[in-house]
């Protein structure tokens, strides 16, 4: 599978996380190609006008941000990047972003301070991560795999992997029973 990527760091350029991302994503997705990496300033129209050019017009795959999402006092112009994806994002995928912070909990509960959101905009998934090469990759780590998934849906491909697919009846309800099982029983009172 042919990934278009793109990535847009805020509000300073960050080599070192574009490169550990890059990386990833390779390893993870060998068909990655990266097409745009650029920095912006916090200024929230600049990032809802580049998301939405790299959605709409270069039609990316993959758009990830790197930075921009811990909190601030409000309004403030800085760490405003949920709020200008959240202004470009045409549906949510409020599960990356519970999972990324749940994963990196596990490090830090620092990582329960991220704002960052995901979502879809066209056919164009759109990630924020945060700041810094160390939590952008164990942010990214959580959600990876499933970014070919996600693609394939946005693509409309055939063969877009499904749940219930994954998920055979019998083997639910196999844990299910399971599960019950294993509960004490109630004595009587």
């Amino acid at each position: 599978m042919s990934v278009r990527v793109g990535i847009l760091t805020i509000p300073e350029p960050d080599e070192q996380a574009v490169q550990v991302i890059q990386q990833k994503l390779q390893q993870s997705i060998p068909g990655s190609l990266f097409l745009l990496d650029r920095h912006v300033a916090s200024h929230r129209h600049l990032i809802e006008e580049i998301l939405r050019r790299w959605c709409d017009e270069e039609e990316l795959d993959l758009v990830i941000t790197i930075g921009g999402t811990l909190p601030a006092p409000g309004p403030s112009r800085h760490e405003i990047v949920p709020e200008a994806t959240l202004a470009v994002l045409e549906r949510l995928l409020p599960g990356l972003p519970e999972a990324m912070r749940a994963h990196a909990q596990m490090q830090s509960d620092l990582a329960l301070l991220d704002r960052g959101v995901a979502g879809i905009r066209g056919r164009s998934l759109v990630i924020n991560l945060p700041a810094g090469a160390a939590p952008a990759l164990l942010f990214l780590e959580a959600v990876v795999d499933l970014i070919p998934a996600i693609i394939a849906h946005l693509q409309e491909q055939a063969n877009a992997p499904l749940l219930s697919d994954v998920l055979e009846i019998e083997q639910v309800e196999e844990e299910h029973d399971q599960s019950l099982a294993a509960l004490p029983l109630e004595q009587p009172t």
